[in-house]
């Protein structure tokens, strides 16, 4: 990538300059401070502040890189695939063994896969990176291709997040610095800008389609470039996070003067190797220090969102329209918003998402037996689980004791909770046994 004087400072030069209806310079300092494009930053809400003000036409909240994928040159150790090759065994086991394929990294505890993909005979996985690693003799390959979560992004900058993979890759074989082969970059904003006001032919860009979503009669968003190497998506992020169940997100928003009521959309923008080769960047370093220059192509010369002229059909010459200018501005070399505070690695969902499926299934137990009473709907549930459980046993052949356990160490194993210990009595050829020893008392 042409480290230009325009890419370093993500503006555009005065060739790309068109005529707006706004204020360019205005829009540009508002913007980079998340402020609100009427060109007053005014008070965000809290508490104590009520929000008696109507929605702002723009108001930056968050942005940053919500996904980033790694490829690392190296080779794994032949004793890391041999044990990963006994644990991926114990994953694709059938009879109560699959729960004790685990692979503790520091504070993590990863679930090894039964199944991986492409050229990568192995992938482990937390709530922070999924990793796959190739065979120790399949010289040819990167050792490890690893995604970085977007919620442990959320927590720390992507160097940082970068350099504590790389220590835990260096626990598993021989590692070379990692090549970049996915960013995506967002910016989440609130807006009262109505996102399907305008039509397909608004889009001005090199990609080669352009598609709008709805869900239940509801306008989702934009999708540009489905496919190719480099796309743009321009959707609802709370109605996403219904879905996806990233809530953590919201306080972040607050923090940055959300008021928890307007929509909070997202402009997010797909870069895969291939364009980043494109513009000679490969190395994290390289990336990072090259956020504003990435954000200024996608957004002054691969897309932009015009306001079409009935009289000039020359689309090149169309106003931009005034939230593009927004969003085009941001500066990618300021703090993009607060990082959480605390993190976990683990997937596990929280008590309150158990608690309220358990109050459910109490209330459904209360309306079959006809009981209104909390403590007698706790005991009919109680007595309705010990039932099924009395069965299950029953068919395998197994105790309460060790069927219940099971059940307990698949989601500790799915939530990477608990590393789970090798079963009683094993001995001393048992792979589950030796493998657990190896990794928790090195022998």
């Amino acid at each position: 990538m042409s480290k230009s004087s325009r890419h370093k400072s993500g503006k555009p030069s005065q060739s790309d300059a068109v005529p707006v209806a706004v204020e360019v310079s205005s829009v540009a300092g508002i913007a980079g401070r998340g402020g609100n494009l009427d060109g007053t930053l005014g008070t965000p809400p809290s508490n104590t502040v009520p929000n008696n003000s109507k929605p702002p036409y723009f108001q930056a909240l968050r942005w940053g890189v919500d996904s980033l994928y790694l490829s690392y040159p190296g080779q794994l150790s032949e004793t890391v695939d041999s044990d990963l090759r006994a644990l991926k065994k114990l994953a694709q086991d059938r009879d109560g063994l699959a729960a004790k394929a685990q692979y503790p990294l520091g504070e993590h505890i990863f679930e090894v896969k039964d199944k991986s993909s492409g050229l990568f005979p192995f992938t482990i996985e937390d709530n922070t990176f999924q990793i796959r690693l190739s065979a120790h003799h399949a010289k040819a390959l990167p050792m490890a291709y690893a995604k970085v979560s977007s919620h442990y992004l959320c927590h720390k900058t992507p160097a940082e997040a970068e350099a504590h993979l790389r220590s835990l890759l260096y626990q598993l074989g021989e590692v070379n610095p990692p090549k970049v082969s996915r960013i995506d970059l967002f910016v989440d904003f609130s807006s009262s800008v109505d996102m399907e006001s305008w039509s397909r032919t608004a889009w001005v860009t090199k990609a080669s389609g352009v598609s709008q979503y709805a869900q239940d009669q509801n306008f989702t968003g934009w999708l540009i470039g489905a496919g190719s190497a480099l796309m743009a998506r321009l959707y609802n992020k709370r109605i996403e996070i219904e879905k996806s169940g990233k809530t953590y997100l919201e306080p972040l928003w607050r923090e940055a003067g959300w008021d928890a009521v307007q929509p909070v959309w997202r402009l997010e923008f797909q870069f895969k190797r291939e364009v980043l080769d494109q513009l000679g960047l490969n190395s994290v370093p390289g990336v990072l220090d090259n956020l504003n220059g990435l954000w200024s192509y996608v957004t002054t010369e691969w897309l932009k969102l015009t306001m079409p002229s009935d009289t000039d059909r020359t689309r090149s010459r169309w106003p931009i329209h005034p939230l593009w200018i927004a969003l085009s501005s941001i500066d990618w070399e300021s703090q993009g918003g607060s990082l959480l505070r605390e993190y976990s690695p683990s997937r596990a969902p929280s008590k309150e998402w158990v608690g309220r499926r358990a109050l459910s299934a109490m209330a459904s137990i209360g309306a079959l037996n006809g009981v209104k009473n909390f403590d007698a709907a706790l005991a009919a549930l109680g007595d309705a689980a010990f039932n099924v459980l009395d069965n299950q046993a029953y068919g395998l052949g197994l105790s309460h004791w060790d069927v219940f356990q099971e059940k307990v160490e698949v989601l500790q194993r799915k939530y990477n909770t608990a590393l789970n210990t090798p079963t009683p009595g094993a001995t001393e050829d048992d792979p589950i046994a030796k493998e657990y020893r190896r990794q928790t008392q090195g022998y």
